[in-house]
């Protein structure tokens, strides 16, 4: 009943959020929230409710923006202690006392790793876990692996997941019950925009919406239906061109959704060195014309027809209607050749020059007609709605109106804000005049500035910027300008001496994926009456929809544009049609979901937690049952009974970096103790003997061409018996080592190929062992093979050996480099290079000792003769032995 109380005295919380917090609070379970209804609101409540020093709780997945924003509002809302973030500058020491004193901790995943296994904190006294962003939580995840070290040794412990992605768990097979599973919850709590109680908080105070679209103009619908042309022309080629790929994917529809690219990325990533290269021209062509979708919509005719221009220049200067489509050479695909592509480089020209434009440029310049330059029209509706908010009557009672106007990206602010500033006519000369007359560095420093509409200049300015702000030339590369603080946006404040001025705020949504944390400063900080939606944000109209619930009593209208029957307006329907096909499917999901009891872990033997990598189907003959199998029973399906397992459990010493990958997870789930140390020398410690030096294929193509690589497998090849590289690829991903270009006679090798260096570093070191392993689930079992019945290592041994430590073993007392060259000497093997360095003192001692002597150290007369004839023979004398060796073996070949 205190929880129901403390929520009854806060008036910001909703009438759902109260519903999710006392739900989540009495029964751990993960939330699924729709994006834009404040999950960070949620779970800043959540927050509170824990933020005390009798509690013990982690907070995780949240990242540095996130966490300052928590810590931000608790501070505000007077909470004492805040939250106190766990870093790497914070000492063993302190952070064990810092443990002992309670309350809530943002750590990241690698140092609560560490502390878990270490047992640097009370894990019996954790209160419990709050998993943020919970849709990335995987199986072999950092986060995965705290949940299973907390739940194993702490069965009291709460959890809870917050998430407001839905659309993540419509990929894959069974995400929900995954992402569950891994973070031992039974319970899912599904909120969606069409949720009984959610639906009924926002109709009892919905904002005041005026929806306005506004139609293409006959140039730009002639634009997109090329663009449409040209998008399913590529598509219908792709579909021809490989298999690999989801017909249902390849539509119109889908192509100008924003997530078109990244599930394509997906389906080929793991085929991606084996797909043609005009499949990966396709691609390219297509992320080329969903880029020119969008600059139709969001800028201006100049800005749309330089970027559409420079393709077909690039072709012209590049390219040749005769080449070879499937040469790697190509910049650009055979679309530029289609009907459409020749309607959409007229029309956009058209748009800038007018009709004029089918003729010659120039000798419009010589009659010196004007251009036509048409002006975007949502620009113009976005200045006529300015204009009706200035002259609004309730601005006399209510105060001098704010506008919020927020836009897709920075870019699109910064026009509009020139826009307004300048007037469209002047704004598009300008552009024009850049296009046309591309200024030098010595011609803008002379150029003298425009003088503008002293009407027009008065009206608007910028805050934070000089006064000659309206006579300077600006550009769609204006610096940002920072809100008292809110870095980004920009700020235009009405100063045209009237009773009742205005300021408007811009600022974008997306380029950022904290952007909406700003937002909502922005609406909580200026309480805006006003915003104009110029770009149309699903998020953002969610946000809007939670603030007047929240303050009910503030007058709020929302302008929202869109251009009538445009691809603009279909890809905003289609994501509000996924968000709500994904929610379906989940709500079905859940209702059909079977989950166990022990699903939470807190009984004291549940198989969840279980170590053992044996399979399920040798388990039931496992320890216990094994003494009592006869040899002879064929009711056993065959399997050998296993030997009962020892108590004592394998170890691995593991360097504390590596715990921002996955592998030191899945050791520990096949059974394998890990110990965590600061390694100078490997990754791994196996055994005494035994060192692992982990790569994925980009660290190791960085390390082979910085030299980094070098320097470890020589520390590694001196201080242990049996140094080994482990290169771990992921076989979802494909990579290439090898160059591009084809090897002929001449090149094939080649000092800077990846290839050839890495076949370099083996040949310098004999002892190194390189070890390909297709996953991180292949290296944790390719590790337990290599423990079998060895030594367990020593961690304070594994300390001591530093780069610039003493040999530990009895090549101590030898010179390293003279080793290493004696070594590569003909004739010198490692079965007999310590007979010689114990028998000789230095290399010139080698050099006077006859071939007699070197026989009698060396004990094989051929080898002896090999080095005495590398030392003392001439180089000619080689060469013509080298030849006479090969002419009799050739001769040789040939009898035979």
């Amino acid at each position: 009943m205190e929880i129901e109380e403390k929520l009854a005295k806060t008036d910001e919380i909703l009438q759902y959020e109260n519903e999710i917090i006392l739900q989540i609070f009495h029964e751990d379970g993960l939330l699924i929230l729709a994006r834009g209804l404040g999950l960070e609101r949620i779970f800043c409540e959540m927050l509170k409710l824990y933020c005390a020093e009798h509690n013990l709780v982690f907070i995780l997945g949240c990242t540095d923006v996130e966490q300052n924003y928590f810590i931000e509002q608790l501070i505000h809302q007077g909470i004492d202690p805040p939250p106190r973030v766990i870093t790497a500058d914070i000492s063993i020491h302190e952070r064990k006392e810092l443990y002992l004193q309670g309350g809530l901790f943002f750590v990241t995943a690698r140092i609560l790793t560490v502390d878990l296994l270490t047992d640097r904190m009370p894990i019996d006294l954790i209160t419990g876990l709050l998993v943020y962003r919970a849709h990335r939580i995987t199986d072999s995840s950092p986060e995965s692996f705290i949940v299973r070290l907390y739940r194993d040794k702490n069965k009291t412990g709460f959890i809870k997941g917050f998430t407001d992605s839905a659309l993540d768990f419509s990929r894959g097979y069974n995400q929900l019950d995954c992402v569950m599973k891994n973070l031992f919850l039974r319970h899912v709590y599904l909120y969606p925009r069409f949720q009984v109680t959610v639906r009924s908080t926002f109709e009892n105070c919905s904002p005041d919406v005026i929806e306005l679209q506004v139609p293409l103009t006959v140039l730009m619908m002639d634009i997109q239906i090329s663009l449409t042309e040209l998008i399913n022309a590529c598509l219908q080629e792709l579909r021809s061109s490989t298999t690999w790929l989801d017909n249902d994917m390849l539509t119109v529809d889908q192509a100008i959704l924003s997530s078109f690219e990244r599930l394509i990325h997906v389906q080929l990533q793991p085929i991606w060195n084996q797909i043609s290269i005009r499949t990966k021209q396709l691609l390219n062509d297509i992320k080329t014309l969903r880029l020119f979708v969008l600059y139709l919509t969001q800028y201006d005719c100049v800005t749309f027809y330089n970027a559409v221009q420079a393709v077909f220049i690039n072709e012209k200067m590049y390219g040749s209607r005769g080449k070879n489509v499937y040469s790697s050479q190509g910049t650009t695909g055979s679309w530029l050749y289609l009907p459409a592509a020749e309607r959409l480089l007229v029309a956009a020209k058209c748009r800038v020059f007018g009709e004029i434009a089918k003729k010659q440029i120039q000798q419009a310049k010589d009659k010196e007609e004007p251009a036509k330059l048409e002006e975007n029209p949502k620009l113009k509706l976005v200045s006529d709605v300015l204009q009706e908010i200035r002259e609004n009557e309730d601005n006399q009672m209510l105060g001098p109106p704010i506008t919020l106007i927020v836009c897709a990206e920075d870019r699109a602010c910064s026009q509009l804000k020139q826009y307004l500033l300048l007037g469209g006519r002047v704004m598009l000369e300008r552009l024009l005049e850049q296009t046309l007359n591309p200024p030098t560095t010595n011609e803008v420093e002379v150029k003298k500035p425009v003088v503008l509409d002293e009407k027009k200049a008065k009206k608007t300015r910028t805050t934070n910027e000089t006064k000659e702000e309206t006579t300077d030339e600006t550009s769609n590369r204006d610096e940002k300008l920072d809100i008292e603080g809110i870095e980004g946006g920009y700020v235009i404040e009405d100063d045209d001496g009237s009773t009742c001025p205005s300021t408007t705020i811009l600022y974008p949504f997306s380029g950022n994926i904290d952007n909406h944390f700003v937002l909502g400063k922005i609406l909580l900080k200026y309480r805006p009456r006003f915003v104009i939606l110029y770009d149309a944000s699903l998020t953002f109209v969610r946000q809007l929809e939670v603030f007047k619930a929240t303050n009910p009593t503030h007058p709020l209208r929302i302008y929202f544009l869109l251009y009538g029957k445009s691809i603009e307006e279909q890809r905003y329907l289609l994501s509000v049609k996924k968000e709500k096909e994904a929610f379906e499917n989940l709500v079905r999901e859940k209702a059909s979901m079977v989950i166990p009891e022990e699903r939470e872990g807190r009984d004291e033997y549940n198989p969840l937690l279980s170590r053992d990598p044996t399979p399920a189907n040798q388990q039931a003959y496992g320890t216990g049952a094994a003494s009592t199998i006869d040899p002879t029973d064929t009711r056993h399906g065959g399997l050998i009974p296993m030997k009962p397992i020892s108590n004592l459990r394998p170890k691995v010493i593991v360097d504390m970096r590596e715990f921002r990958s996955e592998l030191p997870s899945l050791i520990w789930k096949r059974g394998i103790d890990i110990e965590p140390v600061t390694l100078e020398v490997g990754d791994y410690i196996l055994t005494p003997e035994i060192c692992i030096e982990r790569k994925s294929v980009s660290d190791l193509i960085g390390s082979l061409n910085n030299g980094r690589l070098y320097q470890q497998a020589l520390q590694m090849t001196r201080f242990y018996k049996k140094p080994m590289l482990l290169i771990e690829f992921d076989q979802k991903q494909a990579f290439h080592l090898a160059n591009k270009q084809k090897h002929n006679s001449s090149s094939e090798f080649n000092a800077h190929d990846v290839t050839s260096k890495l076949a370099l570093l083996t040949m310098h070191f004999p002892k190194l062992r390189i070890l390909w392993c297709p996953s991180p689930y292949a290296s944790a079992e390719l590790f337990e093979d290599l423990k079998r019945d060895r030594e367990e290592p020593d961690s304070k041994n594994a300390m001591l050996v530093t780069a610039e430590s003493e040999l530990l073993d009895e090549d101590e007392r030898y010179n390293s480099i003279v080793q290493d060259l004696l070594i590569r000497m003909p004739g010198v093997t490692f079965k007999n290079y310590k007979l010689i360095m114990n028998k000789v003192e230095n290399l010139r001692g080698l050099t006077r000792l006859t071939e007699d002597e070197l026989t009698t150290i060396m004990g094989n007369s051929k080898q002896a003769s090999l080095l005495y004839n590398f030392i003392h023979k001439r180089k000619d004398e080689l060469v013509v032995d080298i030849k006479s060796k090969t002419a009799s073996n050739s001769t040789w070949k040939k009898r035979r």
